[in-house]
């Protein structure tokens, strides 16, 4: 009994999991997308496609390379060699409305997305603007001055931090050592040369 109220509590866990229900409702989103996608191919832009194309369908187009015909003089398909290129002009049909159609939704939800973020970005702000000047007007500053002075403040707060100065690069760093080493050495060598010339003397 304890073993089944186990793995009972562990199935629980497992389909109450956020990834488990996202991949649920992709599965079912995505097969809506195919049924709707499938309907516009084959309802509204292939009858248009198939129109221009004359008799049959554009996936019945082909080419013949090796043709076997049945006893009644028909192309026997099964066993001749055909290229199929009509279905294949179709699936990238297929394939392209389907981008298009998730793109378009993609695009929708993002735009929706980012006005409802600036919009509450937006309430948030207010709403610390008006505290900011009611506690300014408690200490006896006038409401258009505390609105003002409230602005003023979170501007400040705002304002993007005084970017720092770029640290020196590896090679800049090895420049400056060796510029001080060849410095250094050429101050020894003069003081060298003084101190012979000195003995010269």
């Amino acid at each position: 009994m304890k073993a089944i109220k186990k793995l009972w509590d562990e199935f629980k866990k497992f389909i109450s999991r956020g990834n488990v229900l996202d991949l649920a409702v992709a599965v079912v989103i995505g097969a809506a997308f195919t049924a709707i996608v499938t309907s516009l191919t084959n309802d509204i832009i292939m009858p248009l496609i198939n129109s221009a194309v004359g008799d049959g369908d554009l996936s019945s187009l082909c080419t013949v390379l090796k043709a076997v015909y049945l006893e009644d003089g028909s192309l026997d398909m099964a066993n001749s060699l055909v290229i199929n290129w009509g279905n294949f002009i179709q699936a990238i049909f297929d394939f392209i409305l389907i981008a298009i159609v998730i793109f378009a939704i993609v695009k929708i939800i993002n735009t929706i997305r980012d006005a409802g973020s600036k919009l509450n970005k937006q309430a948030k702000r207010e709403k610390e603007l008006r505290k900011r000047a009611k506690k300014l007007v408690k200490q006896g500053v006038a409401e258009e001055e505390a609105r003002a002075q409230a602005e003023a403040q979170l501007l400040a707060e705002e304002a993007p931090a005084p970017e720092e100065p770029a640290k020196p690069t590896v090679e800049e760093l090895l420049t400056e050592i060796r510029n001080l080493l060849a410095a250094n050495a050429k101050s020894e060598n003069a003081a060298d040369e003084s101190k012979n010339d000195t003995k010269a003397e």
